[in-house]
């Protein structure tokens, strides 16, 4: 029988497709949410951006990090921890630092150039151009410097747990518990508490930074999705039983949304309908989240795992459209920071103009061999060679 290594995991693919799709409405509502960020609408916030970055920000991150935990193990299936490490040195720490010197400048530089934005994240003013502002760029370190990674913080977390993962690539990956849990699927739904737990315990002593050095709630978090999509992929059994319970998680992940949303102030995107201590909030959000990916991963095991054209001929263009997509939103938000007043107008406009580009500038990397490995794609072999 073929090992999981040696099968397309296409429901894997099509659910990393879709949330590499949707940073698009997300970092869009960006330039119309309350929180500060790199370029913001004039007359910003407004409740349709909240409501929009709670209802994906709940799951797409942490679904990335649980389905890279997955990619990970049928890695290490196929080349040692050693082979695997430097492989994923060359898909990730190569293009951040392309992006940190190429990509970012512009979204700090128009973060400087644009004072009268409200909301900005790092209030420091530069007045010249942007040829004058690269003479600064590598200035260390962002918010006080303008030398970051910005949305590319996802790129050294991935490989940070991918050393961990391969430090336990030799190991059995706790089989009994694998079997206990493929017998008794509804175990996997109380295993959220864990996360939970983490969250309750450290979030309040460490808010997410994307520092790297000092995001212990984020990394503890984070971390925990890698090795449970590690987990999983290690025990193929395990299959079975996300796809079994998927009513199930489907059911309570839809409650436990409706009760978050409503228990969340209306000016931060929820209902406002009752109100909630902040510990139980925040315990309702993360059981809220384990719910939607366990759902999320029992659906598409049943309906995804198949060739979806248009998301077959993303999958290969992903991590580019990852890198282009915020420096267009935010240069578009720029660009286009006149235009005030007709705010959904304006995001539908922002969202497909970033959409079309950020496609059309993965598409075009995908063809230059020279490009592709700054963007984390594999060389093209030479033409006539195998």
């Amino acid at each position: 029988m073929p090992t999981s290594s040696s099968l397309r995991r296409h429901d894997v693919d099509n659910l990393r497709a879709v949330a590499v799709l949707l940073l698009i409405p997300f970092h869009t509502a960006r330039l119309f949410d309350g929180q500060p960020w790199h370029m913001k609408d004039a007359t910003a916030p407004y409740w349709l951006a909240e409501f929009t970055l709670r209802l994906i920000g709940l799951w797409q991150m942490p679904l990335l990090f649980l389905l890279a935990g997955m990619a990970a193990a049928w890695a290490l299936e196929r080349r040692g921890p050693r082979a695997f490490l430097h492989a994923r040195a060359a898909r990730l720490l190569l293009p951040l630092a392309f992006g940190m010197l190429v990509l970012v400048p512009p979204q700090v530089w128009v973060e400087r150039a644009t004072p009268q934005a409200p909301l900005r994240q790092s209030p420091i003013d530069f007045a010249g151009g942007y040829p004058e502002f690269l003479s600064h760029a590598l200035e260390c370190c962002y918010p006080a410097g303008n030398l970051s990674w910005h949305h590319l913080w996802f790129l050294p977390y991935l490989f940070a747990y991918a050393v961990a993962i391969a430090a336990l690539a030799r190991t059995t990956a706790w089989p009994a518990l694998a079997r206990r849990v493929a017998t008794a699927p509804w175990l996997l739904l109380p295993a959220g508490m864990v996360l939970v737990a983490i969250e309750l315990a450290l979030r309040p002593a460490f808010p997410s930074t994307h520092d790297l050095v000092t995001d212990w709630g984020d990394h503890a978090h984070y971390l925990f999705l890698v090795l449970f999509g590690w987990w999983l992929a290690r025990h193929p059994g395990l299959d079975l039983a996300s796809r079994s319970i998927r009513h199930a998680a489907t059911l309570a992940a839809g409650a436990g949304l409706l009760l978050w949303l409503a228990s969340m102030p209306a000016a931060r995107g929820g209902l406002g309908l009752f109100d909630l201590p902040w510990a139980a909030r925040h315990g309702l959000r993360i059981a809220t989240e384990w719910l939607v990916l366990l759902a999320m991963l029992g659906q598409a095991r049943r309906w995804l795992d198949r060739p979806l054209p248009g998301l077959a001929a993303f999958a290969p263009l992903s991590l580019a459209f990852y890198m282009l997509h915020q420096t267009i939103i935010v240069l578009l938000g720029w660009a286009w920071f006149g235009w005030s007043g007709q705010p959904l107008t304006k995001a539908l406009a922002v969202g497909a103009a970033a959409l079309l580009l950020s496609l059309a500038g993965a598409a075009l990397v995908a063809r230059a061999g020279w490009l592709r490995p700054l963007f984390g794609m594999p060389r093209r072999p030479a033409a006539g060679r195998g």
